[in-house]
């Protein structure tokens, strides 16, 4: 994972240091963005079970198409707290003799990124001290940390036609599915917003963004197949350009 860190800063340091002998415009900040996130699944086994809160923080940087600055190419380097939801209907007999039964096994998330975005965004000119922006474009997130609170059944054994035979069901805080995540994710960035300029090139960014999940989050089998879902999140994005 050091080597996802190095290559990123290095391709971001990079870019940064070519643009910059172009154009003196180039403009660097920071944000700090809470988000709301839920996971739409694509397996028949397992089913969204509501959303949750996280947040984003990071570096922006941006960099002008053209003289008058109102196409920029915009980037930067995010660490991304989403969260997912979800619940697997689960049939097991709780006694060898005892009645088949279904419970609903649900699973909390708390999943951590590195996202670079690359993105076009598209600037109105200033009229008074804002300026007014739409944003598109593709999100590139490598999975650092995935963490998950889970109900989990205590299997004795199974009968003959393969159903598990359950004796408790415990709650599991905190408990590490990093390999149950897959390392890349892909998503479509899709945001609006409006900049007020303070002075001279210090401007306040707020804005909502959402982050279109298009690849599988998930590296784990249910059912007998593999399990599917992809992950979303709006955002509320608050930064400052300085």
């Amino acid at each position: 994972m050091n080597k996802v860190f190095a290559v990123l800063a290095i391709a971001l340091i990079g870019t940064t240091s070519l643009s910059a002998q172009d154009d003196a415009s180039v403009r660097f900040g920071i944000k700090l963005s809470p988000n709301m996130g839920f996971v739409k699944s694509e397996t028949k086994a397992l089913k969204a079970n509501g959303s949750g809160l996280g947040y984003t923080f990071g570096l922006l940087a941006e960099f002008p198409i053209g003289a008058n600055g109102n196409y920029r190419f915009a980037t930067g380097l995010n660490l991304n707290n989403i969260t997912g939801k979800w619940k697997e209907d689960y049939t097991y007999v709780d006694e060898v003799a005892g009645p088949m039964k279904t419970k609903a096994l649900e699973t909390d998330v708390k999943l951590q990124y590195v996202e670079l975005p690359l993105t076009i965004k598209l600037m109105t000119n200033e009229i008074g001290y804002m300026r007014y922006y739409g944003q598109v474009g593709f999100g590139n997130a490598f999975n650092i940390r995935a963490k998950a609170d889970m109900v989990a059944p205590k299997v004795a054994g199974s009968l003959t036609d393969g159903t598990p035979i359950v004796t408790e069901f415990t709650e599991n805080k905190g408990e590490d599915i990093q390999s149950d995540i897959a390392l890349y994710k892909a998503s479509l960035i899709v945001g609006a917003g409006m900049e007020y300029n303070f002075s001279g090139s210090t401007s306040l960014l707020v804005g909502v963004t959402y982050n279109n999940g298009f690849t599988n989050i998930l590296n784990f089998d249910v059912a007998g197949s593999k399990a599917k879902a992809k992950a979303h999140y709006f955002e509320l994005t608050v930064g400052v350009f300085f």
